[in-house]
C-alpha cells in the first residue's frame, strides 16, 4: 500500500556494492574507475543489453539478469553478498534508475555511485535547452493523466515515456487539456546508430501514425491560451463530479476548501487522512498541489467514492490519492499514522475525535469542520485544553452561476489543532 513504511534494509556484509551507470549508449563514456570495478567483480547484474554494452571490457565475472519482478533484486543480491557485485544501470543510475531502488534496500555506506550522461541531459544538450527550470516528469508505468498536475503555461518539461504514455498519447492528452500549441520534440534512441529527433506542435503529433523507437522521451514547452485546468490552488466548485448540478453536492466549497489546505499546510513526504471526504475535493487538491506528499480519502457512501476516483483522475492525483471506501475509524487499521487529519464529516464525531488524536504523529495537525450545532457542540468539547488551537467562523455568500442573485452559504466553523511533539 502506498505511503507505508519500508521494510528493513539489508544487513549488507560484503564489499561495498559498485553501480555502473552506462550512460546515453554512444554518447558516454566509463571513467577508468568503473572499467575497473567491472573487471574485478565476481558478480555483475544487469540485463542482457546491459551485458552487450559491456562486452569489450575483459571480465571473469558470472552476469545474472534482473530478477522478474525488479523487487526481488534484494534477494538476489543477498545470496551473493560473499562477492565483489556490480550493478549496471541504463543512463544515470541516480536519475530515475536503479539507484533510487538500491538506496531503499541497502545502507548508503555500502554503495559506490559512477555517474555518466542521462538521456535527459542527452535530450536537452542536443536540443540546445536549458535545462535547469525544467520539470521532468515521469510517466514509466504512471496512468497518463498524472501529466495534468504538471501543465502548466510556459514551463518546461521532460517526459519519461512508456508503450501507453507514447509520444502521441501525450500530444492528445495536450491538446485535450488545451495545450495543442506546445512544441514537442520527441527524441528517439538518443546516442545510438537509431537516433532521431523530430518536432511538432501537439496538434499536428496528435494526428500522427508515426510507430516511435521505444526508446523515447519527450521534450515539451507548453503553451495554451485557454488551459483546461487550474494552476493555482482554488480549483472552481464546478469542476468537481458529485453527481448533481455542477457546483454542488458533497463537496467543501472552494472559499471553505482553501481555507481547510491553509490551516493543513500540506508538506511534501507528509501522509494525511481526510475522513468522511465526500466527493474528494479537499483529498484531490490537497494531493494536486503537494505532489511529494500521499493522502487517504476515507468514504463510507460508494456513490461518493465513486466520484472521488472520477476526480482524482480528473485532476490526475492517482499517484498519491487512495480511496478507501469504507468505514472510519474501524478501516484505518492499516493505514499508516498520519502528519494531518481533516474530518468534514459530523457522523459520530466524538469518538472519531479520539481516535484521530491518538492516531495522529506528534507534531500532527488536524483540522476538523463543523456546520451543524451538535457538531459545533462535540467540536467545543474537545479543543480547549488542544495546543495550536485556531478557529475560524466562515459565512460565505457568493453569486449564482450566470446570476448576479447571491447564494449565502451555511456558517461553517474550522478549528485546527496541534498534538504535542512528546
Amino acid at each position: 500500500m502506498p505511503g507505508t513504511r519500508p521494510a528493513d534494509k539489508i544487513d549488507w556484509k560484503g564489499e561495498p556494492i559498485s553501480v555502473v551507470s552506462l550512460g546515453c549508449d554512444r554518447l558516454s563514456a566509463l571513467t577508468p574507475i568503473a572499467i575497473q570495478a567491472i573487471r574485478e567483480a565476481q558478480v555483475i547484474f544487469g540485463s542482457q543489453h546491459h551485458f552487450r554494452e559491456i562486452e569489450d571490457i575483459e571480465t571473469k565475472a558470472e552476469k545474472i539478469v534482473f530478477a522478474s519482478p525488479f523487487s526481488n533484486l534484494g534477494s538476489q543480491l543477498v545470496a551473493q553478498q560473499s562477492k565483489r557485485v556490480v550493478v549496471l544501470a541504463s543512463g544515470d543510475a541516480l536519475y530515475f534508475g536503479v539507484g533510487k531502488f538500491l538506496n531503499r534496500t541497502v545502507d548508503r555506506d555500502c554503495l559506490v555511485f559512477h555517474p555518466n550522461i542521462s538521456s535527459v541531459q542527452a535530450c536537452f544538450h542536443f536540443l540546445g535547452l536549458c535545462w535547469q527550470d525544467a520539470k521532468v516528469v515521469s510517466l514509466h508505468g504512471r496512468p497518463l493523466n498524472s501529466l495534468r498536475r504538471h501543465l502548466e503555461n510556459g514551463r518546461l518539461i521532460a517526459c519519461l515515456t512508456d508503450s501507453n504514455s507514447n509520444p502521441i498519447a501525450i500530444a492528445r492528452e495536450l491538446e485535450t487539456q488545451g495545450f495543442g500549441a506546445s512544441r514537442v520534440w520527441v527524441c528517439e534512441a538518443m546516442g545510438s546508430a537509431q537516433q532521431r529527433v523530430s518536432e511538432k506542435l501537439a496538434t499536428e503529433l496528435a494526428k500522427s501514425k508515426h510507430v516511435f523507437h521505444e526508446l523515447n522521451l519527450c521534450v515539451i514547452q507548453l503553451s495554451a491560451k485557454h488551459p483546461v485546468l487550474p494552476s493555482f490552488p482554488g480549483i472552481p466548485d464546478h469542476f468537481f463530479s458529485t453527481g448533481t448540478e455542477a457546483g454542488f453536492g458533497m463537496i467543501s466549497k472552494r472559499e471553505v476548501r482553501l481555507t481547510i489546505l491553509s490551516l493543513m499546510q500540506p508538506q511534501p513526504g507528509e501522509i494525511a487522512w481526510d475522513i468522511g471526504a465526500g466527493c474528494g475535493s479537499v483529498s484531490v487538491e490537497w494531493a494536486r498541489w503537494n505532489e511529494g506528499g500521499y493522502i487517504y480519502a476515507i468514504e463510507v457512501e460508494p456513490k461518493r467514492a465513486r466520484h472521488i476516483k472520477i476526480n482524482s483522475e480528473r485532476f490526475g492525483t492517482d499517484h498519491n490519492l487512495t480511496i478507501v471506501e469504507a468505514e472510519a475509524p474501524a478501516c484505518c487499521d492499516e493505514l499508516p499514522d498520519p502528519d494531518c487529519i481533516f474530518i468534514g464529516g459530523s457522523k459520530g464525531l466524538a469518538p472519531m475525535l479520539e481516535f484521530a488524536w491518538q492516531r495522529l504523529k506528534p507534531g500532527g495537525k488536524l483540522v476538523v469542520t463543523a456546520v451543524t450545532e451538535s457538531s459545533r457542540h462535540v467540536l467545543s468539547s474537545f479543543v480547549p485544553d488542544k495546543p495550536g488551537l485556531e478557529q475560524i467562523e466562515m459565512q460565505v455568500s457568493k453569486n449564482l452561476p450566470l446570476s448576479h442573485d447571491f447564494r449565502v452559504l451555511k456558517p461553517v466553523l474550522v478549528v485546527k489543532c496541534l498534538k504535542p511533539e512528546n
